[in-house]
Protein backbone atom coordinates (compact mmCIF):
# COMPACT_ATOMS: atom_id res chain seq x y z
CA UNK A 1 0.00 0.00 0.00
CA UNK A 2 1.35 3.61 -1.14
CA UNK A 3 1.50 6.34 1.14
CA UNK A 4 0.60 9.77 -0.51
CA UNK A 5 2.51 13.02 0.36
CA UNK A 6 2.16 16.59 -0.66
CA UNK A 7 5.02 18.23 1.01
CA UNK A 8 8.55 18.21 2.69
CA UNK A 9 7.13 17.81 6.27
CA UNK A 10 4.35 15.23 5.18
CA UNK A 11 7.25 12.91 3.37
CA UNK A 12 9.78 13.41 6.75
CA UNK A 13 6.68 12.20 8.61
CA UNK A 14 6.11 9.19 6.70
CA UNK A 15 9.41 7.99 6.94
CA UNK A 16 9.27 8.62 10.59
CA UNK A 17 5.90 6.70 10.67
CA UNK A 18 7.84 3.80 8.98
CA UNK A 19 10.77 3.66 11.41
CA UNK A 20 8.94 3.60 14.33
CA UNK A 21 6.49 1.22 12.83
CA UNK A 22 9.30 -1.05 11.76
CA UNK A 23 11.17 -0.55 15.16
CA UNK A 24 14.32 0.87 14.00
CA UNK A 25 16.42 2.75 16.40
CA UNK A 26 17.54 6.58 15.72
CA UNK A 27 21.01 5.74 14.36
CA UNK A 28 19.57 2.47 11.94
CA UNK A 29 20.12 3.92 8.42
CA UNK A 30 16.67 3.28 6.05
CA UNK A 31 17.02 2.99 2.25
CA UNK A 32 15.68 5.18 -0.31
CA UNK A 33 14.66 5.01 -3.95
CA UNK A 34 13.07 7.36 -6.21
CA UNK A 35 11.10 6.47 -9.06
CA UNK A 36 8.89 7.53 -11.89
CA UNK A 37 5.32 6.29 -11.55
CA UNK A 38 4.92 6.19 -15.14
CA UNK A 39 7.29 3.46 -15.38
CA UNK A 40 5.50 1.35 -12.80
CA UNK A 41 5.65 -1.74 -14.85
CA UNK A 42 9.95 -1.69 -14.48
CA UNK A 43 9.76 -1.05 -11.14
CA UNK A 44 11.79 -2.12 -8.55
CA UNK A 45 13.81 -3.65 -11.11
CA UNK A 46 17.94 -2.64 -12.09
CA UNK A 47 18.50 -1.59 -15.55
CA UNK A 48 19.71 -4.66 -17.21
CA UNK A 49 16.31 -6.76 -16.50
CA UNK A 50 14.15 -3.86 -17.57
CA UNK A 51 11.99 -4.69 -21.06
CA UNK A 52 12.41 -1.96 -23.49
CA UNK A 53 9.77 0.75 -23.77
CA UNK A 54 6.42 0.05 -24.96
CA UNK A 55 7.16 -3.66 -24.22
CA UNK A 56 6.63 -5.98 -21.39
CA UNK A 57 8.41 -8.57 -22.82
CA UNK A 58 11.89 -9.20 -21.22
CA UNK A 59 14.21 -11.47 -22.91
CA UNK A 60 15.25 -14.79 -21.37
CA UNK A 61 17.47 -13.91 -18.28
CA UNK A 62 20.33 -15.92 -19.35
CA UNK A 63 20.49 -13.97 -22.61
CA UNK A 64 20.96 -10.99 -20.41
CA UNK A 65 23.45 -12.11 -18.16
CA UNK A 66 25.54 -12.95 -20.96
CA UNK A 67 25.04 -9.69 -22.74
CA UNK A 68 26.13 -8.22 -19.06
CA UNK A 69 29.51 -10.72 -19.43
CA UNK A 70 30.21 -8.72 -22.57
CA UNK A 71 29.85 -5.93 -21.65
CA UNK A 72 32.17 -6.38 -18.22
CA UNK A 73 34.76 -7.87 -19.92
CA UNK A 74 34.26 -4.56 -22.64
CA UNK A 75 34.68 -2.20 -20.13
CA UNK A 76 37.59 -3.97 -17.89
CA UNK A 77 39.18 -4.06 -21.53
CA UNK A 78 38.67 -0.79 -22.82
CA UNK A 79 38.11 1.39 -19.89
CA UNK A 80 42.04 1.40 -18.61
CA UNK A 81 43.17 3.16 -21.35
CA UNK A 82 40.37 6.05 -21.35
CA UNK A 83 40.34 7.09 -18.10
CA UNK A 84 44.10 6.37 -17.03
CA UNK A 85 43.22 7.73 -13.57
CA UNK A 86 40.48 5.51 -12.87
CA UNK A 87 43.07 2.53 -13.92
CA UNK A 88 43.48 0.63 -10.64
CA UNK A 89 39.93 0.69 -9.91
CA UNK A 90 39.20 -0.48 -13.16
CA UNK A 91 41.39 -3.15 -12.40
CA UNK A 92 39.39 -4.45 -9.72
CA UNK A 93 36.59 -6.77 -10.50
CA UNK A 94 34.08 -4.76 -8.39
CA UNK A 95 35.35 -1.74 -8.14
CA UNK A 96 34.89 -1.78 -11.86
CA UNK A 97 31.73 -3.51 -11.85
CA UNK A 98 30.01 -0.57 -9.86
CA UNK A 99 32.17 2.27 -12.47
CA UNK A 100 30.07 0.15 -14.76
CA UNK A 101 26.83 1.44 -13.21
CA UNK A 102 28.41 4.78 -12.54
CA UNK A 103 29.14 5.82 -16.17
CA UNK A 104 25.03 4.62 -17.23
CA UNK A 105 26.06 0.37 -18.47
CA UNK A 106 23.32 -1.23 -17.30
CA UNK A 107 24.03 -4.25 -14.82
CA UNK A 108 22.31 -6.16 -12.15
CA UNK A 109 22.90 -3.58 -9.82
CA UNK A 110 20.10 -1.31 -8.21
CA UNK A 111 20.70 2.50 -6.81
CA UNK A 112 19.50 2.98 -2.93
CA UNK A 113 20.87 6.20 -0.76
CA UNK A 114 20.29 5.73 3.06
CA UNK A 115 19.51 9.58 2.87
CA UNK A 116 15.63 10.62 2.37
CA UNK A 117 16.25 14.10 1.13
CA UNK A 118 18.89 12.47 -1.51
CA UNK A 119 15.98 10.59 -2.83
CA UNK A 120 13.26 12.74 -2.70
CA UNK A 121 15.39 15.22 -4.59
CA UNK A 122 15.63 12.28 -7.73
CA UNK A 123 12.27 11.82 -7.37
CA UNK A 124 11.03 15.30 -7.81
CA UNK A 125 13.93 17.22 -10.16
CA UNK A 126 14.67 14.96 -12.79
CA UNK A 127 11.80 15.83 -14.23
CA UNK A 128 10.14 18.22 -16.66
CA UNK A 129 9.59 21.84 -15.38
CA UNK A 130 6.05 21.25 -15.52
CA UNK A 131 5.77 17.20 -14.12
CA UNK A 132 3.67 15.02 -16.58
CA UNK A 133 3.45 12.20 -13.81
CA UNK A 134 3.92 11.29 -9.82
CA UNK A 135 6.78 9.82 -8.47
CA UNK A 136 7.46 7.15 -5.69
CA UNK A 137 9.81 7.08 -3.09
CA UNK A 138 10.24 3.44 -2.02
CA UNK A 139 11.50 2.88 1.68
CA UNK A 140 13.45 -0.23 2.86
CA UNK A 141 14.16 -1.62 5.84
CA UNK A 142 17.74 -3.38 5.03
CA UNK A 143 18.38 -5.04 8.46
CA UNK A 144 15.10 -7.01 7.73
CA UNK A 145 15.64 -7.87 4.46
CA UNK A 146 19.41 -9.15 5.35
CA UNK A 147 18.23 -11.30 8.04
CA UNK A 148 15.30 -12.70 5.71
CA UNK A 149 17.91 -13.50 2.82
CA UNK A 150 20.08 -15.21 5.35
CA UNK A 151 17.87 -17.71 6.13
CA UNK A 152 16.71 -18.92 2.46
CA UNK A 153 17.44 -21.67 1.10
CA UNK A 154 19.48 -19.70 -1.63
CA UNK A 155 22.03 -18.38 0.22
CA UNK A 156 23.03 -21.71 1.80
CA UNK A 157 23.29 -23.36 -1.62
CA UNK A 158 25.48 -20.30 -2.89
CA UNK A 159 27.52 -20.27 -0.09
CA UNK A 160 27.93 -24.50 -0.56
CA UNK A 161 28.61 -23.77 -4.13
CA UNK A 162 31.50 -21.42 -3.69
CA UNK A 163 33.10 -23.62 -1.17
CA UNK A 164 33.04 -26.74 -3.56
CA UNK A 165 34.58 -24.49 -6.06
CA UNK A 166 37.19 -22.87 -4.05
CA UNK A 167 38.40 -26.01 -2.73
CA UNK A 168 38.16 -28.11 -6.78
CA UNK A 169 40.01 -24.96 -8.24
CA UNK A 170 41.83 -22.32 -5.79
CA UNK A 171 40.83 -19.41 -7.72
CA UNK A 172 44.15 -16.99 -7.25
CA UNK A 173 43.16 -13.70 -5.18
CA UNK A 174 40.19 -15.66 -3.86
CA UNK A 175 39.26 -16.76 -0.02
CA UNK A 176 36.91 -19.64 0.97
CA UNK A 177 34.50 -17.07 2.37
CA UNK A 178 34.07 -15.16 -1.09
CA UNK A 179 30.68 -16.91 -2.20
CA UNK A 180 29.38 -13.34 -3.12
CA UNK A 181 31.65 -13.19 -5.87
CA UNK A 182 29.08 -15.41 -7.94
CA UNK A 183 27.22 -12.29 -8.24
CA UNK A 184 30.13 -11.15 -10.49
CA UNK A 185 29.57 -11.25 -14.07
CA UNK A 186 31.72 -13.97 -15.15
CA UNK A 187 33.83 -13.49 -18.59
CA UNK A 188 34.36 -16.16 -21.38
CA UNK A 189 37.83 -16.98 -19.53
CA UNK A 190 35.75 -18.16 -16.86
CA UNK A 191 35.08 -22.13 -16.60
CA UNK A 192 31.52 -22.71 -17.36
CA UNK A 193 29.55 -24.73 -14.83
CA UNK A 194 27.21 -25.29 -12.20
CA UNK A 195 28.84 -24.10 -9.05
CA UNK A 196 29.71 -20.99 -10.57
CA UNK A 197 25.79 -20.22 -11.23
CA UNK A 198 24.37 -16.88 -10.34
CA UNK A 199 22.35 -16.72 -6.87
CA UNK A 200 18.57 -16.12 -7.76
CA UNK A 201 18.17 -13.62 -4.72
CA UNK A 202 19.95 -10.23 -4.90
CA UNK A 203 22.63 -9.49 -2.35
CA UNK A 204 22.75 -5.84 -0.42
CA UNK A 205 26.32 -4.51 -0.57
CA UNK A 206 28.34 -1.30 1.18
CA UNK A 207 30.29 -0.26 -2.02
CA UNK A 208 33.14 1.76 -0.89
CA UNK A 209 32.88 5.64 -1.90
CA UNK A 210 35.25 5.41 -5.26
CA UNK A 211 33.67 8.94 -6.34
CA UNK A 212 32.49 11.98 -5.41
CA UNK A 213 28.91 11.39 -6.77
CA UNK A 214 28.69 7.88 -4.51
CA UNK A 215 29.89 9.77 -1.07
CA UNK A 216 27.56 12.83 -2.13
CA UNK A 217 24.93 11.03 -3.10
CA UNK A 218 25.19 8.39 0.15
CA UNK A 219 24.99 5.64 -2.22
CA UNK A 220 23.52 2.05 -0.80
CA UNK A 221 23.45 -1.14 -3.67
CA UNK A 222 21.80 -3.92 -4.45
CA UNK A 223 22.98 -6.44 -6.80
CA UNK A 224 20.27 -8.57 -8.35
CA UNK A 225 20.83 -12.52 -8.72
CA UNK A 226 18.96 -14.22 -11.60
CA UNK A 227 15.37 -13.40 -10.16
CA UNK A 228 14.49 -9.78 -11.75
CA UNK A 229 11.07 -9.60 -9.92
CA UNK A 230 12.25 -10.66 -6.59
CA UNK A 231 11.44 -7.10 -5.12
CA UNK A 232 8.29 -6.93 -6.61
CA UNK A 233 7.44 -9.93 -5.13
CA UNK A 234 8.80 -8.86 -1.66
CA UNK A 235 6.51 -5.75 -2.16
CA UNK A 236 3.58 -7.75 -1.79
CA UNK A 237 4.87 -10.20 0.88
CA UNK A 238 1.84 -9.61 4.20
CA UNK A 239 5.26 -9.06 6.60
CA UNK A 240 6.48 -6.52 3.60
CA UNK A 241 8.83 -4.02 5.04
CA UNK A 242 9.41 -2.37 1.98
CA UNK A 243 6.98 0.55 1.49
CA UNK A 244 6.20 3.12 -0.97
CA UNK A 245 5.72 7.09 -0.59
CA UNK A 246 4.02 9.08 -3.35
CA UNK A 247 4.44 12.40 -4.77
CA UNK A 248 1.60 13.36 -6.53
CA UNK A 249 1.98 15.46 -9.92
CA UNK A 250 0.70 18.46 -8.44
CA UNK A 251 2.86 18.79 -5.30
CA UNK A 252 6.17 18.26 -7.17
CA UNK A 253 7.06 21.98 -8.16
CA UNK A 254 6.57 23.10 -4.27
CA UNK A 255 8.54 20.16 -3.19
CA UNK A 256 11.53 21.14 -5.40
CA UNK A 257 11.34 24.53 -3.89
CA UNK A 258 11.12 23.14 -0.54
CA UNK A 259 14.22 20.80 -1.05
CA UNK A 260 16.30 24.20 -2.64
CA UNK A 261 15.55 25.81 0.40
CA UNK A 262 16.36 22.70 2.40
CA UNK A 263 20.12 23.11 0.04
CA UNK A 264 19.38 20.27 -1.57
CA UNK A 265 20.49 20.88 -4.60
CA UNK A 266 21.70 19.47 -8.07
CA UNK A 267 24.82 20.14 -7.36
CA UNK A 268 25.04 18.73 -4.27
CA UNK A 269 24.00 15.73 -5.35
CA UNK A 270 26.36 15.85 -8.35
CA UNK A 271 29.37 17.59 -7.13
CA UNK A 272 30.94 18.31 -10.60
CA UNK A 273 30.51 20.85 -13.73
CA UNK A 274 27.42 18.76 -15.15
CA UNK A 275 25.79 18.66 -12.03
CA UNK A 276 26.09 22.89 -11.58
CA UNK A 277 25.46 22.60 -15.01
CA UNK A 278 22.26 20.92 -14.70
CA UNK A 279 21.40 22.98 -11.44
CA UNK A 280 21.90 26.20 -13.54
CA UNK A 281 19.92 24.86 -16.75
CA UNK A 282 16.87 24.68 -14.78
CA UNK A 283 17.32 27.99 -13.23
CA UNK A 284 17.25 29.62 -16.69
CA UNK A 285 14.05 27.44 -17.79
CA UNK A 286 11.97 28.64 -14.43
CA UNK A 287 12.80 31.95 -15.14
CA UNK A 288 12.96 32.72 -18.67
Amino acid sequence: MSIWVKDLKGFLAACNELRRGWRRKSWEELWFRAEDASHYQTRLQPGLYRPKENTRTRKPVQHLLDVENYMYEEFSRCGTQLSPSDADSIDDEWTSYFLMQHHGIPTRILDWSDGALIALHFAVNHKPIVPKSSSVVYVLDPYWLMKRLERERDRKDAEKRWMEYWKEKHPPDAKDDDWDRLYLPFGEDNPKQPLLNIPSLPLLWDSPHVTRRIAAQRSRFMIFGSDPEYLLNLERAKDSKLTAISIRRGAIVSIRRELRDAGITESVVFPDLDGLGRELKTHWEIRR
